[in-house]
């Protein structure tokens, strides 16, 4: 069903392109003095096709990364007993954007090609520019807060996105059985967005994608101070195209300034060297309750902070969230924060970088509070026997390099990261009704070495 609907949407977009064309096309006794709507092919980054009053675009994209992947598991981790080596299609994409009758009048449908066989449509989103600071859209796209979300995933500086924002490659089966994921152990998957049963988020501190409506604008340039802005009611967190469970909407609003011309948060890194210091402070906030599978309500805060500088750019980012279920005393609460510091030593080909990532899936944790919110007990071996542990902190420490080979964003990239996570102790846990105390277990240590070629035409 998703495979056919891309197909016919894909279909009726070309099909729309020749309408066009063909609407003025002159009869064939060359007697119409209407003037000819041909349409003009040409490659720019993207194959565009667009007629001849211009009334009329499509712009064709391709995105596919294949990586390699190899972790060194700590074995005191349950069922992280063997380490993990796989060849991974991480994204293939196909992307087409244009408009329709009207330059105002825009498009951006998005199929997603991995990690199955299928296809599914990623992003499907319309809108309409009324002005510079007030363009109205709908349909299915991410959710605009926080920035590492919003980077493209063709334009990351490393390999992919820190685990603040969740592990998107070692993270496959059942947690409490072996196989690949991190960080194990038993407790919950640890995705770019996902849930516990309970509702609880377990995975990175992103609202991932959703359908619903967007007001954005933007009023500055690359050289002149720039102020943004994006407000949305969307379906949910994370949510698929699917009926919405009752009457409740989350709600979204992202402000970002920038002071010295804008800085392009879709690509990481200073790939244009700017000749002058460039800052953007981006502030995001949202909302949210939940009905199903439980009364719950969420919120979370977002601070950025990028700045870009011949060739020399850095991104910082700060997350927190808190959920409300109305089933349990006090909150959840979820925080999280990061720093990339990033080089090009050849301008626009060359770049080295370097991240700190954290992130406090359950902050203060205890037995029965990792029990309650979803989050789950991982085990770990204290030498005799596989005991309780508390999950802390997931921290990660990476450095890597890529070369931009060809043309735009063809690369090469490679990374190297320490991964760990902190456990907490809980004297006065109980455990099926009896005093079980949980000590603090030693640091879980994991390395990773990961190998991308990335195709962007």
């Amino acid at each position: 069903m998703r495979s056919s609907l891309v197909v016919a949407i894909v279909m009726l977009m070309v099909a729309s392109v020749s309408a066009a064309a063909e609407e003025n096309e002159p009869a064939a006794d060359g007697k119409d003095e209407k003037a000819v709507n041909a349409v003009r092919a040409h490659y720019d980054q993207g194959f565009r096709f667009t007629t001849k009053d211009g009334a009329y675009s499509l712009r064709i994209n391709g995105l596919l990364q294949v990586r390699y992947t190899y972790v060194d598991y700590d074995p005191a981790i349950r069922y992280n007993q063997e380490d993990y080596s796989n060849f991974y299609l991480r994204r293939a994409r196909l992307f087409f954007s244009g408009h329709a009758g009207s330059p105002d009048f825009t498009y951006l449908f998005q199929a997603q090609l991995e990690p199955n066989q299928g296809m599914n449509a990623n992003d499907l989103w319309v809108e309409y520019r009324f002005s510079d600071l007030l363009r109205l859209g709908a349909g299915r796209n991410k959710i605009s807060y926080g920035l590492e979300m919003m980077n493209s995933g063709s334009a990351l500086g490393l390999v992919d996105r820190s685990v603040m924002y969740g592990e998107t490659d070692i993270d496959v089966g059942n947690a409490t059985e072996p196989g690949p994921r991190y960080p194990g152990g038993g407790s919950a998957r640890f995705g770019l967005s996902w849930y516990a049963d309970t509702g609880f988020s377990v995975g990175g501190l992103n609202l991932y994608r959703s359908q619903g409506v967007q007001l954005q604008g933007r009023k500055g340039s690359a050289t002149t101070p720039t102020f943004e802005y994006q407000v949305g009611i969307w379906q949910g967190r994370g949510t698929n195209s699917l009926a919405n469970y009752g009457n409740d909407h989350l709600v979204a609003l992202r402000v970002g300034y920038h002071p010295w011309g804008f800085v392009d948060w879709k690509v990481v890194g200073d790939v244009d060297a700017s000749d002058h210091f460039k800052l953007g402070v981006i502030g995001s906030l949202y909302r949210d309750r939940n009905e199903e599978p439980v009364v719950l309500n969420e919120d979370g805060y977002n601070l950025a902070l990028l700045m870009r500088w011949r060739g020399w750019s850095v991104d910082m980012e700060w997350g927190t969230e808190n959920y409300d279920f109305e089933a349990y005393p006090g909150t959840f609460d979820r925080e999280g924060w990061r720093a990339s510091l990033g080089w090009f030593f050849v301008p626009s080909k060359w770049e080295i970088r370097a991240r700190y990532a954290e992130i406090q899936r359950l902050k203060d944790p205890t037995y029965q509070k990792a029990v309650d919110s979803g989050l789950g007990i991982p085990e770990v071996w204290n030498g005799e026997d596989w005991t309780p542990a508390l999950e802390a902190r997931v921290s990660e420490i990476t450095v890597g390099a890529s070369v931009r080979i060809f043309s735009w964003r063809n690369k090469l990239a490679m990374d190297l990261s320490r991964l760990e996570r902190e456990f907490a102790a809980d004297p006065d846990a109980v455990i099926e009704g009896e005093a079980a105390p949980i000590a603090k277990a030693a640091n879980q240590v994991d390395y990773r070495i990961r190998m991308m070629v990335q195709l962007v035409f």
